[in-house]
């Protein structure tokens, strides 16, 4: 199990993220319970409670969301980073989605 304790406070990790053609990809968007002033998590003990889509740090490694700067990938050769802009375009399908499932 990864050390939480590892974090540098960052905040990418927190960055909404699509998965486009398996291509993990940030957006602009932050997860709701981000506080951008701290670079933490408001509900870091009960986040995978209150956020589904809030990964494990295993989890995270695995689907490759971290920036490749981040102390729990940094040393791994096989490791594949996200891209970290997406286009207008990848943003309004991602606003678009949302708001169908919110209707």
């Amino acid at each position: 199990m990864a050390d939480p304790s590892l974090c540098e406070r960052c905040g990418r990790c927190c960055c909404v993220k699509l998965i486009l053609d398996g291509e993990v990809v940030y957006t602009p968007l932050f997860c709701e319970y981000y506080d951008p002033d701290t670079k933490l998590c408001t509900v870091y003990d009960r986040r995978h409670e209150v956020n589904p889509h809030c990964l494990t740090i295993e989890e995270g490694i695995e689907l490759g969301v971290f920036p490749a700067d981040c102390p729990y990938v940094r040393d791994l050769p096989d490791y594949h980073p996200p891209r970290t802009e997406c286009t207008p375009e990848e943003l309004e399908r991602y606003v678009e989605h949302r708001q169908a499932e919110e209707e």
